[in-house]
């Protein structure tokens, strides 16, 4: 019987031969982590964009987390409050535990002239049970609704990213746009409890919106909880572009 003597030059070999396929693997493992992350540079600076969106991403979770929190502690959902109320408050440390989260002011299209945003631009917009996302819940639960928040006014880059971290495909319409929802933003938005927001939280009034009767978002997009869109209003002044306004919609709770 012949006995196998491994000399250290077999063993260089093999390690050099294991080594190389290692790093092959490695550098195949970061493309598609890469890709899984959606950076494309089509979309503007893609690492710059994929860190924004991430924030963003980030801050609806701990909002989430906020709302089942307050939620599983007893709270019925239409109870549930966007502040630091006992009990109720999202932000409470004791029910909601969620800290109240800003919005880097680069994720925004300034609106008229010089940094001039919208009303409700640059804060996080709580829509209690007045959005019924499309395939999502139950669909015939159109009013109420399902629990949002959302974020208005932000640059077109950002929006494409979003949908195309979340659902691999930048959800475009016409040309390179997200897909609009045929509406103003008043409709999709709603107005501010408060004429000038002080905190990066706050909820907008009670107008209802259903996705579902958006004739451009076609039953591919069933189920999506969460999606950057189109408004039909416009932000900017001349000379400064005049672009659509970007929404990013992010459902706390289906119904």
């Amino acid at each position: 019987m012949k006995t196998r003597i491994h000399t250290a030059s077999s063993q260089k070999g093999f390690s050099l031969l294991t080594g190389f396929i290692l790093v092959i693997i490695m550098f195949g493992s970061l493309a598609f982590f890469l890709a899984g992350q959606g950076i494309n540079a089509g979309f503007g600076s893609g690492y710059s964009n994929t860190a924004k969106v991430s924030s963003i991403l980030a801050s609806a979770g701990y909002i989430s987390t906020g709302f089942d929190a307050v939620t599983l502690d007893g709270t019925a959902p239409a109870s549930v409050t966007f502040d630091s109320a006992a009990t109720t408050g999202i932000f409470n440390p004791t029910s909601g535990g969620a800290s109240p989260q800003p919005l880097d002011a680069s994720l925004f299209q300034l609106r008229g002239v010089g940094s001039t945003m919208g009303a409700l631009d640059g804060y996080w917009i709580y829509r209690g049970n007045d959005i019924a996302m499309k395939g999502v819940g139950d669909p015939t639960a159109v009013t109420p609704g399902d629990y949002t928040v959302m974020i208005s006014g932000l640059k077109l880059s950002v929006c494409l990213q979003i949908n195309n971290t979340l659902h691999g495909t930048p959800l475009t319409g016409v040309g390179s746009a997200p897909i609009s929802l045929g509406a103003l933003d008043g409709a999709i938005v709603g107005a501010p409890s408060l004429a000038t927001p002080s905190v990066a939280s706050v909820t907008s009034n009670a107008v209802a919106f259903n996705l579902a009767g958006v004739v451009a978002l076609t039953a591919s997009y069933n189920g999506w909880m969460s999606g950057c869109y189109a408004t039909t209003s416009t932000t900017g002044v001349a000379p400064a572009p005049i672009v659509p306004n970007y929404v990013y919609i992010h459902t706390l709770l289906a119904i």
